[in-house]
């Protein structure tokens, strides 16, 4: 592997001031966003759960007739709950004395420091949401292309169906319907100039098929494109797959979720938090860590559908 440069082998009074060529995201924590955030003050806990069939059960009607000085019928409701541990992730980049005292605009050591670890950690928390979430096997149900439905790429693929089809099959075993999709930027691309979803649009008023218009067409609140690349900067995090969810706008008693992703806030109530850290062993360098507290949990695998091989 070729050494890497640092900014300081560079600095030169030929800079333009203020202008730079930086690969950052300035919004890696979308992924956060696949599921509603779940605040936690400890590092380990539990989340209450209720039995489904306890709430759906009817039995026979006339059960509940009751006449003279009979009893009303009874019965009672099981809880359980599920565990979980959040998990310290951390990286850090030391800043020596040298660069610390002498730099050439538009380079910021400790500024860019803190911009570097930041979009470090995140990415690295993106990823291990993407492959907690966005996998086979992790839900209820798990669907494959050519097996399970047409392509979405073929011609006689019918998107909007499959979707609303999926929809209803997690409602009639849970009474409640996904409101979240999440797809992948290649399937996004193709659902945007999709036969089946461009004939729907001649008889609107609608003439481009956006984001807001593809949620609306599946009836979904939110339509989510995880376009987060890999670490290799050559493709995305995920391809070819789809996630259709329930879950709530935010944390709730009342209402399930397919899952949480829980988090632990400090007192400056960020994601994630860094610290500055004399060094003065390593030639008096200033290290910046970053610091993310994490767990994400799967509560109902019944609310999810996972596709994938979509096209």
């Amino acid at each position: 592997m070729t050494a890497k440069r640092n900014w300081y082998d560079r600095v030169t009074s030929e800079f333009v001031q203020n202008v730079a060529n930086m690969y950052i995201q300035e919004a890696p924590l979308d992924a956060f966003k696949i599921f509603p955030e779940l605040n936690s003050n400890k590092l380990t806990g539990k989340i209450a759960k209720y039995n489904k069939e306890d709430w759906f059960y009817i039995g026979t009607v006339a059960d509940y007739i009751r006449s003279g000085a009979a009893e009303s019928a009874g019965d009672d409701y099981s809880t359980d709950s599920q565990s979980y541990t959040l998990l310290k992730y951390s990286f850090h980049k030391d800043v020596t004395e040298d660069e610390s005292k002498e730099y050439d605009n538009p380079f910021a050591p400790s500024e860019d420091a803190v911009r570097f670890v930041i979009n470090r950690i995140n990415r690295v928390i993106m990823q291990h949401l993407v492959t907690s979430y966005f996998a086979t096997s992790v839900w209820g149900t798990d669907l494959v292309g050519t097996s399970n439905f047409v392509k979405w790429s073929n011609t006689a693929a019918t998107p909007v169906t499959d979707v609303l089809l999926w929809k209803e099959n997690i409602h009639k075993v849970t009474g409640f319907t996904p409101n979240r999709m999440i797809v992948t930027p290649d399937v996004h691309r193709y659902l945007k100039g999709c036969t089946a979803i461009t004939n729907i649009m001649k008889t609107t008023d609608d003439k481009v098929v956006t984001n807001a218009l593809i949620a609306k067409l599946f009836e979904v609140d939110d339509y989510v494109i995880l376009d987060a690349l890999n670490s290799a900067g050559t493709d995305y995090m995920a391809t070819d797959s789809v996630l259709l969810v329930h879950t709530p706008k935010r944390p709730s008693r009342m209402t399930p979720s397919a899952g949480y992703t829980v988090l632990y806030k400090g007192e400056n109530l960020e994601v994630a938090s860094t610290t500055r850290i004399e060094m003065p062993e390593k030639n008096h360098a200033l290290r910046i860590e970053a610091d993310v507290h994490c767990a994400p949990v799967v509560l109902a695998t019944d609310l999810g559908v996972f596709a994938s091989d979509v096209l």
